[in-house]
This record gives structure tokens, sequence and C-alpha cells, in this order.
């Protein structure tokens, strides 16, 4: 009878210890969630540039010639994807095989180049219907609609009559068809009449700016007034291999690069005669007016800082947690 009581309270005093670890843990949990959520960050003001413009969405033209087969049976790489080629090169061969049961007894045959270029075994259908001479015909509304779907040529494949195989693509000339929205073409449509020269960064293309020439200005509508066109088509002054196999792609027109002193955008605050940022100070913060002169996405250029002052980038933070503000 004494041990069952003796087992019982040692029980009672393990389970106490348990809910008390427990409750500890939970509370040192918040504590350590909750840590960085009050604590003010801050970040050095650096100098940079910022590039202005107008995000838009495109469709590559270029000059494609494709190649169809002459002959039925199992094909045979000899050029390799984004491989240059010159006029008459071997790019691939047609073996003798079997084919659904049947026994071709033809001799192999050598695909050539028929202009040089740069060889691609993946096709998407719209060679043939965008092309640098056709792609007047087309509206913006039914270009930005047209969908590829990709098809790759694998080594071994067995290939019929009359089937497509790879490309060549005239790596000399190279469009984009681009299509401002509305709400953006103010802001570039001054600076892109044709002839004009402006650079492109492309979402897909990384770390790269494109240089280009505005060929021509498209208005459906009113073909008597371009001062707001359906689309530009844009020449590209040189080809990154990127563009030898896309065919939708996103860029921004960059019209204007600008420099200066460089913060997250999260730094500004809206004060009541314009925008403020918050620097840290010995028991508190500090805040000062500064004039925004060009931004993007996810930066500013601001007049009124001094490179390597720190800016806090979380000022929401100072009023919900009452830190003193220096004027």
């Amino acid at each position: 009878m004494e041990y069952s009581k003796i087992k019982s309270g040692l029980w009672l005093i393990v389970l106490l210890l348990a809910a008390i670890a427990l409750v500890s843990w939970s509370l040192n949990r918040n504590f350590v969630m909750s840590e960085p959520e009050t604590r003010l960050i801050s970040v050095p003001v650096k100098r940079g540039e910022i590039e202005q413009g107008a995000q838009v969405s495109g469709v590559v033209i270029r000059d494609e010639m494709v190649s169809i087969s002459p002959a039925s049976g199992i094909l045979k790489p000899v050029a390799e994807e984004k491989d240059r080629v010159r006029a008459d090169t071997v790019v691939a061969q047609i073996m003798p095989g079997e084919i659904r049961g049947i026994t071709w007894k033809s001799t192999q045959v050598d695909l050539v180049a028929e202009r040089p270029g740069v060889v691609s075994f993946t096709l998407d259908g719209l060679e043939r219907i965008l092309t640098p001479s056709s792609w007047a015909d087309f509206s913006a509304k039914k270009a930005s609609q047209l969908v590829s779907e990709p098809v790759g040529v694998t080594p071994g494949m067995q290939v019929d009559v009359g089937q497509p195989l790879f490309r060549v693509i005239d790596n000399y000339r190279i469009y984009v068809l681009v299509f401002p929205e509305p709400d953006t073409w103010p802001s570039v449509g001054e600076s892109l009449t044709e002839g004009k020269r402006c650079n492109l960064r492309f979402d897909s293309v990384v770390n790269r700016l494109c240089s280009a020439r505005v060929v021509s200005r498209v208005n459906k509508a009113k073909a008597k007034d371009d001062s707001r066109p359906d689309a530009l088509l844009l020449e590209l002054t040189d080809f990154p291999h990127e563009l030898y196999y896309l065919r939708h792609v996103r860029t921004k027109i960059i019209t204007k690069t600008e420099r200066g002193l460089v913060i997250p955008k999260q730094a500004l605050v809206k004060g009541e005669d314009g925008y403020l940022v918050y620097m840290p100070a010995n028991l508190g913060v500090s805040f000062r007016p500064v004039t925004v002169v060009a931004s993007d996405e996810s930066q500013v250029i601001c007049e009124g800082l001094k490179e390597g002052q720190r800016v806090v980038i979380n000022p929401s933070l100072v009023q919900e947690t009452g830190i003193t503000i220096w004027r």
C-alpha cells in the first residue's frame, strides 16, 4: 500500500516536470520567433543605378529554314544543337532501317544546310508563320495569342518522308515584336520612334543587356496615327544564345538609366510633405527627408543621403514598438 502511494507520487512529479518543461519550451520558442519581428534592420546607402522603362510581352521572329525529310529511316544528327554551320554543311543523316515492319533498302541520305546559320533540332511549328517578311500580316492581338509547343528531335528516332527534322536560324537578323500596354506606353512612347535605338533586358537572358533598333511602329486600328501603336518591331543588334529556341518572351524596354545613391524601396516612409527614411541613432532612430529621383520594383535612387549612412528597411516597427524618434 505504501509502495503504491510512493509510485503514484513519483509519476505526479514526473508529469509536473514535463508540463513545466513544455511550457518553458513554448515560451522560449515564441520569444525566439518574435525577436526578429521586433528588431530594427538597417542597410548601408550605396551607389548604384536604376534602369527606367516598361515591361512588355513579345514574340521572337527569325529567318528560319526548316529541313524536311526526303526519305524514311533512322535519324543521325551530325551537328550539335546551337552549332554555327556554313552552307552545304552536313547537319544530319538518314540511315536505312526498319520502320513499321518494312525494311528500307535505300542508301544513306545526307541532309545539308541550305544557308549559313545556327542549327536547332527543336521546332515549335511557327517557323514558317512568323517571318521577317510576313509579320506585318498579323495583328498585335493575333500574334500575341500564337501558341507554340516545341518538339525536339532525338538521335536514333525513326523519321518519315515529309517530316520536319531541324531548322537553320539566320543569326544575323533577329526581331522581337512587342506589345506595349496602354498604361505603360506614355513612359516609353516618345523615345521609341522609327530608327531610334534602345536597350532591352529579357527575363530569360540573365545578366545581359541587349541593344535593338526600332524598325516599325504598327497601329492596325488607326493607320494614320501611331502615337500609341499596337506593336513595335525591334531588330536586335546582337544575338543572345537563349533566343535560338525561345518564341514568347518578356522584356523590359529601357529608355533611361539613372545613377545615384540607392536604397531598398521598403525603407521609404510616406510623410506629410513627401518621403523620409529612418536612420539608427544612439537611443532610437532619427529621420531624414529624401527626394526620390528614380525607382523600380525593388529599389529607389534618393537625394538627401550620403554614401555609407544606414537606413532602416522595416520602418513600420518604429511606431509599433515605441522607439524614440529624434528630430
